[in-house]
Parts: structure tokens; C-alpha cells; sequence
């Protein structure tokens, strides 16, 4: 099960998990993608669906090679709601969101 962990709560597992991405951070190839931003409005799309229980996150290619995700909205029973958020911005190039 996922947890949702903050560091305010759960200090030593925050760390924990921000070092599981400094881990991967350390060992990408140059030029490699960081990180994929969802946004509020999106996330809200999902919520706002009374059958949305769950994500599915697809690791996915883009049409130019380059890694990418795609999340799928699911319902209780863990079938897809034909609902989903793909063309995610990415960080490189777009490293700090600002709305």
C-alpha cells in the first residue's frame, strides 16, 4: 500500500524515501529526466469522479524516445476508468513549478 509520508510527521521515513530518489538521481545517465509534475487541476479531475479510487502509473516512451509516464484513473475493483493524464511536463527542462 502507498504511503503518504511527511517530514514534519515521519521524519526518518521522508528521509528514507528522498533518498531512494537521490539514489536514482546519483546513477542516471546524463540528460535523463528527474522527475514528471502533475498538477492540481488534473489530480482534481480524478477526485472529482466518484468511481476514482486509484492511480496506475505506466512507465511509457514518448514518441522521441524519451521516458515518460502516464497516470490511469481506476475504480474500486481496479478497472480503468478510460480516464488518464499523459504529457506530463518534466524536469530537465522545467525544474521548479510555478503556477
Amino acid at each position: 500500500m502507498a504511503k503518504f509520508i511527511t517530514s514534519q510527521d515521519n521524519p526518518e521515513e521522508h528521509e528514507k524515501a528522498m533518498g531512494l530518489v537521490q539514489n536514482y538521481q546519483g546513477s542516471k545517465k546524463e540528460n535523463s529526466i528527474d522527475a514528471h509534475f502533475v498538477s492540481k487541476a488534473a489530480l482534481q479531475q480524478f477526485l472529482d469522479n466518484p468511481d476514482f479510487e486509484a492511480f496506475k502509473v505506466h512507465h511509457a516512451r514518448a514518441e522521441d524516445g524519451t521516458r515518460t509516464v502516464v497516470l490511469e484513473g481506476l475504480n474500486a475493483k481496479g478497472e480503468s476508468l478510460n480516464a488518464i493524464v499523459s504529457e506530463l511536463p518534466t524536469c530537465p527542462p522545467m525544474c521548479d513549478w510555478a503556477v
